[in-house]
């Protein structure tokens, strides 16, 4: 394996990024463990891409991180799996919006809280990581599919967030697509997911270790080399 020892990791967004099925230890953990990366970790549980009162909001990782004036080579982050989900049993945390797309998205130390929706901050997301760290690798994670999510809005929000990595030259690392990690599946959701609320079974979204390091760093690991 190669030695980055001297390589700064920074990692960005929500519970599958952090590792919280797996007592924290994520995507950031396994790629410092495996590759020697320094890690930078802004990552939390329950983070939205989209600004949701009382929640997350991966905006202001990315603001943290810059205001730490980090020097990060790589940056691994996701975002989509808590905007599409219907806390009230109504509406998404956070509205689809529409994409922008090859214009020049504001800054992202002026977006407001207000009427914000998952396209508008992913794409300020995006291109935050391009203005102020310029020279670091990105990948996006997009995660498996979730039985805990309705089958088609997971497939809108990840299918919107591809679009935008592609529009700004973003390597994906689809989890979704290039992995088999169905937990609509009982027998996938028990093996690979874990326990994370004492059911009896695999919480069907946050991976276990061997969620991780069977069906997410595979991918993730090949993208890294390949970008040597």
């Amino acid at each position: 394996m190669t030695d980055f020892s001297t390589k700064n990791l920074a990692v960005f967004g929500d519970s599958i990024i952090n590792g919280s099925g797996n007592g924290n230890f994520g995507i950031g953990e396994y790629l410092a463990k495996d590759f020697g990366f320094n890690l930078l970790k802004y990552c939390v549980g329950g983070a939205r891409t989209g600004y949701c009162k009382g929640k997350g909001w991966i905006v202001e990782q990315v603001r943290a991180a810059v205001n730490d004036k980090i020097q990060p080579d790589y940056i691994v982050f996701d975002g989509f799996t808590n905007d599409c989900c219907k806390t009230d049993g109504l509406n998404y945390d956070v509205p689809l919006g529409e994409v922008k797309a090859g214009n020049i998205a504001e800054d992202i130390f002026a977006v407001s809280e207000e009427n914000t929706t998952f396209s508008q901050c992913f794409e300020v997301i995006v291109c935050a990581f391009k203005k102020y760290f310029p020279s670091a690798k990105i990948i996006f994670v997009r995660p498996h599919n979730m039985g805990r999510r309705g089958e088609e809005i997971q497939r809108i929000y990840g299918e919107r967030a591809v679009e935008i990595c592609r529009a700004y030259g973003v390597a994906v690392a689809d989890i979704y697509k290039e992995s088999d990690l169905n937990t609509f599946l009982p027998d996938h959701r028990d093996l690979y997911t874990a326990d994370t609320y004492n059911w009896g079974r695999g919480d069907g979204t946050h991976p276990n270790a061997r969620g991780y390091e069977e069906k997410y760093l595979p991918v993730i690991e090949r993208i890294i080399k390949e970008q040597l």
